[in-house]
Formats: C-alpha cells, sequence, structure tokens
C-alpha cells in the first residue's frame, strides 16, 4: 500500500515530466526549474531595466531586497519540504516541484508589479505561467 501512495504521490509531483523511476523524473524537474529560473532572471532583467530608465533608483534597491529576501524565503520553503519527506525517495522531487511553483509565483510576482501598466499599454513582456 505504500509503495502505492509513493508512486501516485511522485506522478502527482511530476506533472509532464512524467518518467518511471525517481531519478528520471529528478532530472526533468530540474531542467524544468532551470527554465524557470531563467524566465524569472528574464523578468526580473527586465523590472531593473525598467526601473533604471524611468529613472527610479530606490525602486530598483527595494526590488533587489525584496528578490534577496525572496530567494531566503524560496530556499527555507522547499528545504522544509524536503525535510518532511525525509522518509522516502520522494523528497528530491517534491522539493522540486517546491522550487518551481514558487520561482514561477515569483515571476508573475514581477510581471504583474513590475512590466505591466494601468493603462491599456502592452506589458512589457508576456504574461508568465502562474505558480500552480
Amino acid at each position: 500500500m505504500t509503495d502505492i501512495v509513493a508512486l501516485l504521490l511522485l506522478i502527482a509531483v511530476a506533472g509532464p515530466c512524467g518518467g518511471t523511476t525517481t531519478p528520471e523524473v529528478e532530472r526533468c524537474l530540474a531542467a524544468d526549474l532551470a527554465r524557470a529560473d531563467a524566465e524569472l532572471n528574464r523578468y526580473y532583467t527586465a523590472a531593473v531595466a525598467r526601473l533604471a530608465k524611468d529613472q527610479q533608483t530606490v525602486g530598483i534597491t527595494h526590488l533587489r531586497a525584496s528578490e534577496r529576501a525572496w530567494i531566503v524565503y524560496r530556499d527555507a520553503e522547499c528545504n522544509a519540504v524536503y525535510e518532511w519527506w525525509k522518509g522516502g525517495t520522494i523528497r528530491g522531487a517534491m522539493a522540486l516541484g517546491c522550487q518551481m511553483r514558487i520561482t514561477r509565483a515569483r515571476t508573475m510576482t514581477i510581471w504583474r508589479n513590475w512590466l505591466t501598466y494601468a493603462d491599456s499599454t502592452p506589458p512589457l513582456l508576456p504574461q508568465p505561467l502562474d505558480g500552480d
């Protein structure tokens, strides 16, 4: 019964990665996370560029501070998830899934706060995937 539950959890965490073994799923999730990190960096860089263009040096300072705080939060949250699942081989996949969801949510937050406009002006970058 425990093996069935672990398999179902692995399938749920893997999402589109599929895979039949934990290492396969973790490799796929790690590649997805790398893409999500690259996307976050693209949106963050665009936000800093917008603030610089508008000569918002205080805004840049606050955005950088929020990014550093977000990194601390993401690491603490996903390390806690990893620790919670310490009894099984799924722990790596659970932690990677956590990092991906939180990274996508951060990208959406940056897009919403810094790369969109209150009027009908198109956003500077397209709407990213959300964290879910």
